[in-house]
């Protein structure tokens, strides 16, 4: 199963099976890595403000998306 839940112009947003908590999805593009945690946006990496913007709104607006999405792969909760 492909780790893409959403793709941006340069980056994409991914969940990996079997991950660990808290719900957390991986903002990924050319050069940067970034885990943006789903119920307070807390970021670790960098990657520019952007794309990060872009990516945190786009979780917002999807949360119930990631929440059915993070069990139907397995994560651990």
């Amino acid at each position: 199963m492909d780790s893409t839940i959403h793709r941006f112009k340069n980056a994409r947003i991914a969940m990996f099976i079997g991950d660990h908590p808290p719900v957390h999805v991986h903002l990924l593009g050319p050069g940067f890595k970034v885990s943006i945690e789903v119920a307070t946006l807390e970021t670790k990496g960098r990657a520019d403000a952007k794309t990060v913007a872009e990516a945190k709104a786009w979780i917002v607006e999807n949360r119930e998306y990631i929440m059915r999405a993070w069990v139907e792969r397995g994560a651990k909760r």
